[in-house]
Formats: C-alpha cells, sequence, structure tokens
C-alpha cells in the first residue's frame, strides 16, 4: 500500500519590477515577477512547504521566464522588490513534520523507557516473566517459574523460530515442558550478550 504525497504549486505573490527591460521585446516597465508555492500534503495532512519558485512574467509579449535564464540586473531587481514584501511561512505548514517528530522521538522515549525496566527486571526475576531470546537466529521463548536467593528456575519453549513474528502464539502453557537452571549471572550475561533480547512482565 502507498501513501500518495499530493503535490501543488499555487501563485503567492507578484508584483512590478521597475527599471528593466524584457529580454524578449525590450519593452520597459512591464515586468512582473511571480512566486509560486504551496506545501505538499499526505493525505490532507500538510507535511512542508515547498521550495519557492519565481518567474518574470512580461505584460506586453506575454512571455514568461524562469528567474535563473534572467540577467544578474533583472535578478537583482527582483531580490530587491521582494525584500519590500517578504513572504511569511506559516507555522501550520509544518504540521506533518512536527506529527512525525513527535512520533519519532516519543518512540524513543518509550524504548529508552522499556530498556531501563528490562535491566530491573533481568537484575530482580519474577515468576512468569517471559524472556523472548534469539540464539543462532532461532527465536524462541523462556518462562520463569521460581526465583530463589541466587538462581532463576526457567522452562524452555520446544518450539523456535526462524523470525520473531509469531512468537506471542508459540508463549503457551503446553510449550513449556523442558526445565533450566540459571544463575542470575548467567541469566544476565545472557541478556547483556542480547541473547535474551526482551523481557515481558504482566
Amino acid at each position: 500500500y502507498m501513501v500518495e504525497i499530493q503535490v501543488h504549486h499555487e501563485l503567492l505573490q507578484t508584483g512590478k519590477i521597475k527599471n528593466v527591460i524584457c529580454p524578449n521585446c525590450k519593452n520597459r516597465e512591464n515586468l512582473e515577477y511571480r512566486v509560486y508555492g504551496g506545501i505538499s500534503r499526505i493525505l490532507i495532512v500538510p507535511t512542508a512547504p515547498l521550495r519557492r519558485l519565481t518567474k518574470v512574467f512580461c505584460n506586453s509579449c506575454q512571455k514568461e521566464f524562469k528567474l535563473k535564464e534572467l540577467s544578474d540586473d533583472i535578478k537583482q531587481a527582483v531580490r530587491y522588490e521582494r525584500s519590500k514584501n517578504p513572504i511569511k511561512t506559516p507555522i501550520w505548514q509544518f504540521t506533518g513534520i512536527i506529527i512525525l517528530l513527535s512520533i519519532l522521538f516519543f518512540g524513543i522515549y518509550i524504548g529508552i523507557e522499556m530498556t531501563k525496566l528490562e535491566k530491573e527486571y533481568i537484575k530482580s526475576p519474577l515468576k512468569n516473566d517471559i524472556y523472548k531470546t534469539n540464539i543462532e537466529g532461532k527465536y524462541s521463548t523462556l518462562k520463569v517459574y521460581e526465583v530463589t536467593k541466587d538462581s532463576v528456575y526457567i522452562f524452555l519453549n520446544k518450539f523456535s523460530l526462524d523470525s520473531y513474528k509469531g512468537l506471542d502464539e508459540i508463549n503457551i502453557d503446553k510449550n513449556y515442558s523442558d526445565r533450566k537452571v540459571l544463575s542470575k549471572k548467567e541469566l544476565q550475561k545472557l541478556y547483556d550478550e542480547n541473547l535474551i533480547y526482551e523481557v515481558n512482565r504482566e
């Protein structure tokens, strides 16, 4: 599914250019500048203002020129006229970018907070904690069923997957049969080496 980005330019500003000659018909005082701009949208949400385009139009010969095609004196005259009436960019045109950045920073914040929680969970395991593991490309789960002062007793899931997707489906009681005892130091090492990459606590 592709999200369509809508781009549309419209005339934002126009004004007379004084003391310049049309490069096409050589008439004087009939040139005007036109500034085109707009915003890009994803669906109906404005994401960012488009780069503005400045063109020069002659009312005598009806010819329009791109600013970069014209002589330096015309460019300078356009810059001067535009400087007297600059176009301001309203903040709402950045709505999409602001939303996306907010989502990004919120996601980063949540990730940092979850990592802090996981570190605490590993240091202080509790019964029914679920550990998601990735050992040599095989994804599976472990379940804590007892914790003592120095040891953690876990159930091993008898199934493993080639992807982390689907782990929640195999995380059911009947799939836990074999047992293993780990010291808390061994458990911490598995987490530090990212063999346990996620800790879930109800």
